[in-house]
């Protein structure tokens, strides 16, 4: 049976009611006054460490999810129990599933989980619905993250569905990089993010090495030449 929750368990909740950043979410300066009563009354900040499962599929989430700090991880679990990263919920942003199951209360269909210390303000289901209903800037927000999210996913899907495991590595350490040359994750981790095994990971990255497209260390990759690895992945 689902359950119903903010989060479920495994969370530390500070219990804090105050109104998200402004500056990670502009919209929110935009709200009349009023509204911005409503919210500054309702919302809850979640803070949690890094590898926190938040939410599983089939729970009933009850909020919109604004992330302040860290970042959230959507995934599914493929039939042969290998996890792989749907997107990234980051500062400024707000889970397209979770606001899609929040109207039509519809159960989770994915799991979360937390990356690095993260901290998320939690507007009620039931406020959301109504800034929704009254405010402008609540439902440009709300059909900027749909749009958003349809993008990147329209763009897993064709990775998935026409790339190699090359190339599938080399948009992941492009992506994560985020116009950096350092990505801080595990082989484990890519892995997980791309619903496969660490042995796979272990040689495609075997390749990029020797080809001196990264360097490896425990626990990082420096991208050497971004733009060979872009090639890749176009």
């Amino acid at each position: 049976m689902a359950t119903v929750s903010v989060f479920p368990a495994r969370r530390y909740d500070r219990g804090m009611s105050i109104t998200p950043s402004a500056d990670l979410f502009p919209s929110l300066a935009e709200l009349s006054e009023e509204s911005r009563r409503l919210v500054a009354g309702s919302v809850k900040t979640i803070a949690c460490a890094g590898g926190t499962p938040l939410v599983a599929r089939g729970d009933l989430v009850t909020g919109a999810y604004l992330v302040e700090k860290g970042a959230l991880r959507v995934y599914y679990v493929s039939a042969e129990g290998r996890e792989g990263t749907l997107y990234w919920v980051e500062p400024g942003q707000s889970c397209i599933l979770a606001l899609n199951c929040m109207f039509s209360r519809l159960a989770y269909p994915a799991w979360v989980e937390s990356e690095g210390e993260t901290e998320v303000s939690i507007v009620p289901g039931d406020v959301y619905r109504r800034l929704f209903a009254a405010e402008p800037a609540i439902q440009s927000f709300t059909f900027e993250v749909l749009s958003g999210r349809l993008f990147e996913l329209m763009a897993l899907i064709e990775e998935t569905a026409s790339q190699g495991l090359e190339a599938r590595v080399a948009a992941f350490l492009i992506r994560r990089a985020k116009g950096g040359t350092t990505v801080a994750v595990t082989q484990e981790q890519i892995a997980r993010h791309l619903a496969t095994s660490r042995e796979v990971v272990s040689r495609v990255l075997r390749g990029l090495v020797a080809r001196r497209l990264v360097a490896t260390t425990q626990g990082r990759i420096d991208l050497l030449a971004p733009k060979a690895l872009r090639a890749l992945v176009e």
